[in-house]
């Protein structure tokens, strides 16, 4: 397009880190300010200057960038005596918001890029969430011009901030200008680039895992997991028992997983990554219970097995995490179709739904023994392998998170990078009178398992890619778990499972752990804490189960 349907422009004094992710999308900043659509009913002319009400936000993500959109209206406008919040808006302008949404989405289609897409499930967020959003911009501004944070595409000496230390005369400006211009040759400066992803900015290494399951060993029930799942599934007679074969075939699996673990210890990661990969994705698809297989590993669709039937399921799973010699691990997640049944589903199945909608998550743990935990939405169960009978069996049904724990985990490298409010919760869990056990590994399975047995706090706060959260593979599941164990999951201003993805690859900040802790950390992010919506009540679960 090459006109607007609003004025547009831009917050002074705002700027969008590019440095640092957004906890509920996932997303770097684009380095611009805050952009503003005004929808007054006056055309502006180049270079005005309003003063507005902000009424709204829309969650842009721009080529994996986050690009925020705040809707504002003129105050001298004759609206503005009536419209004060966005939901104002749909009643004076009505089909304005849906016409923004489809001009942000399609603009750069004409210069052969892809679509845009949106944050919120494409829900343009109130005044109070929009004022945040500006609040953080302008706090992010704040430390670049005072130094405290750098960015190689912005030059912060200025002649008008003369709070800062890099206010300058005009006589000084007028020098580096001349100093620039003498410098430039004939041909073009290089364009200043940034990273336009959260992939761009660093290589994954492959990630350590440990075990800790001492209080496990010895424990020899004769629950094997079929027998389980389908006396649960026996509770609801009007339910289907296909879950139930799901989990099953995904235990099959699991254990040839383990078994070529074991019998190759110092093979190459990649090689064992292969083989889980392609062997869950063989025992899934043979299944006819699933209509889409998703592998975070490959980032890709698996395909179904031909001739078999499409089923309801939509299994996204992540292989293989750890180190060789060590142990190892897999998540995975379930989901019901929203796509029309008997054909395959698409990425429309996965995209714009809440970790809430999952039906079943869980993991497995290869080590001294094979752990496999889930929940299929009534409470979390963990089994371990058999070695003898070759059967997975219960172990600990209803695992349940203490609401307070002494486990602490965070990568102490990036404290450097992350929000105020992380790094205070983090120099409160180090005071001495709190007797708190700090327990890090490159690895989120190994530190999820070792928080959800002994009560404490998981936090991946970002912004690099390593201290982040694929969503759809590791967060969402996790996520489920932690809450159906009676703990929370964060992103530190909202709960994780309000989420949905924006992109298959969407990575977000993850805090999840004990109740009192995850409560803790908002307070200090955001001033309070979320309250969230449907909690889990562990004895209205134990008594459907039991």
């Amino acid at each position: 397009y090459k006109g607007y349907i609003w004025n547009y422009g831009c917050f002074p004094q705002t700027w969008e880190d590019p440095t640092q992710v957004h906890m509920e999308t996932g997303a770097l900043g684009d380095g611009d300010p805050l952009d503003v659509c005004e929808v007054g009913s006056k055309i502006a002319n180049i270079g005005d200057v309003k003063q507005v009400k902000v009424l709204g936000v829309l969650g842009m993500i721009d080529e994996g960038e986050m690009d925020w959109k705040i809707i504002a209206l003129d105050v001298t406008d004759p609206m503005a005596k009536d419209v004060h919040d966005i939901e104002d808006l749909y009643r004076f302008l009505p089909g304005l918001l849906h016409a923004t949404f489809s001009w942000f989405r399609t603009y750069k289609v004409p210069d052969g890029k892809a679509l845009n897409v949106f944050a919120f499930r494409e829900q343009v967020q109130n005044q109070a969430y929009a004022l945040e959003i500006v609040e953080e911009c302008h706090t992010s501004w704040r430390k670049l011009v005072d130094g405290v944070i750098t960015d190689k595409n912005h030059n912060v000496l200025n002649t008008t901030l003369t709070d800062t230390k890099f206010c300058i005369s005009q006589e000084e400006a007028k020098k580096v200008i001349d100093d620039k211009q003498k410098s430039v040759s004939a041909s073009m400066e290089p364009k200043m680039t940034r990273p336009q992803s959260l992939g761009d900015l660093t290589n994954i290494a492959p990630p350590v895992f440990e075990s800790n399951t001492a209080d496990l060993t010895g424990v020899r029930p004769m629950m094997t997991i079929k027998r389980f799942c389908t006396d649960l599934q026996r509770k609801f007679p009007h339910g289907s028992n296909d879950l139930s074969l799901l989990i099953t075939e995904l235990g099959v699996a699991y254990k040839c997983v383990g078994a070529e673990v074991c019998d190759s210890p110092e093979a190459d990661f990649s090689k064992l990554a292969a083989f889980s990969n392609a062997q869950i994705h063989a025992s899934l698809a043979s299944t006819g219970l699933c209509c889409l297989i998703f592998s975070s590993m490959a980032n890709a669709q698996m395909p179904l097995e031909p001739g078999v039937d499409v089923g309801n399921y939509i299994v996204v799973y992540d292989p293989l995490t750890g180190t060789p010699g060590g142990t190892l691990g897999t998540t995975f997640s379930v989901y019901y179709r929203k796509s029309a049944p008997g054909k395959e589903g698409d990425s429309s199945d996965l995209l714009q739904r809440t970790g809430y909608e999952q039906v079943a998550a869980g993991y497995c743990l290869y080590g001294s023994v094979t752990i496999l935990t889930f929940s299929m939405g009534y409470g979390v169960h963990s089994f371990m392998l058999d070695e003898i009978s070759g059967h997975f069996v219960l172990v600990h049904q209803h695992v349940t998170i203490p609401s307070n724990g002494p486990v602490y985990s965070i990568d102490t490298v990036v404290l450097r990078s992350v929000s105020d409010g992380v790094r205070k919760f983090v120099n409160e869990l180090e005071e001495p009178s709190r007797n708190s056990s700090f327990r890090y590994e490159k690895n989120i399975v190994a530190n999820f398992h070792r928080v959800l047995m002994k009560g404490g706090i998981m936090m991946l706060p970002g912004p690099n890619k390593t201290d982040l959260a694929n969503f759809l593979g590791v967060a969402a599941p996790l996520g489920f778990i932690i809450r159906q164990a009676g703990g929370r999951a964060s992103v530190g201003k909202r709960p994780l499972l309000e989420l949905s993805a924006w992109s298959l690859e969407m990575s977000v900040p993850m805090f999840c752990g004990s109740e009192e802790l995850v409560d803790r950390l908002e307070e200090l992010v955001l001033g309070h804490a979320v309250p969230e919506k449907n909690r889990v009540d562990l004895t209205l679960l134990q008594a459907y189960s039991n």
